[in-house]
């Protein structure tokens, strides 16, 4: 599949969509199977009053190297209302595995390197702490991600960011929950209250075994953000493939 068919066919499910916050903030988790291969596809769309919807979505391609091992390439597609689908950004990903279940709560490391198509910002680098623990149906995530872009026109200090998620396993296919996203500003002097991103907001999850080790896993949230004046809503749904 050539770069042309790959923005083509984003396109049409970015018209088909509800126009996001960046794919990007997808709640991260530890989890990782050896010789798994996923594909992956994100969708999102974040509506501001007054300002003309900002979509997002990526395509990806992931593979369990081992069982303490996830590595994914993706690329990455932006649309705003009114203007057309362009290539953002293309990135490799890696989750480790940093414990096995033997503590009460399960330790990952998340890192990131991005290229970014604006080069005016450079590349951006991504890292942090992934963090889960279950109790019996409820599982509990919180991940900090910190970023930073380097070789930008201008200079990017260190930023922090994190994610969290509370659910609970309603059955295999259905999974209920609530999660939210945030940027606080620079990691180490947090911006103001009212320029930092808080988002939070239902989410449904869950999977579907399709035979021969083949499984589809979906998630799809609304999360608000009322904190700082803006008033936006963003509508984010994912589907993943398992073979």
């Amino acid at each position: 599949m050539n770069l042309s068919t790959v923005s083509s066919l984003l396109a049409m499910l970015l018209a088909a969509a509800p126009a996001c916050a960046d794919p990007d903030d997808f709640l991260l988790t530890t989890y990782a199977q050896s010789g798994l291969q996923q594909i992956n596809l994100a969708l999102g769309s974040t509506g501001l009053s007054g300002q003309p919807r900002d979509s997002h979505a990526t395509l990806g391609y992931g593979y369990g190297v081992s069982e303490l091992w996830f590595s994914e390439l993706y690329v990455s597609y932006d649309h705003t209302e009114g203007s057309p689908t362009t290539f953002d950004s293309a990135a490799w990903q890696n989750i480790f595995r940093l414990t096995e279940g033997q503590w009460p709560l399960d330790i990952g490391l998340y890192t990131e390197a991005e290229y970014e198509n604006d080069r005016t910002t450079g590349d951006k680098l991504t890292f942090g702490p992934l963090l889960q623990s279950d109790f019996g149906l409820t599982t509990l995530n919180l991940n900090f991600l910190f970023h930073r872009n380097y070789a930008a026109d201008s200079s990017y200090p260190m930023s922090m960011g994190y994610q969290w998620q509370v659910k609970r396993r309603i059955s295999q296919a259905i999974e209920l929950g609530f999660q939210g996203f945030g940027d606080v500003g620079q990691w180490n002097r947090w911006a103001p209250h009212d320029q930092q991103v808080h988002r939070l907001g239902p989410v449904i999850l869950g999977k579907f075994a399709l035979g021969n080790k083949q499984v589809l896993n979906y998630n799809a949230a609304v999360l608000f953000d009322e904190f700082d004046g803006a008033h936006a809503t963003t509508l984010r749904a994912q589907l993943t493939y398992g073979f």
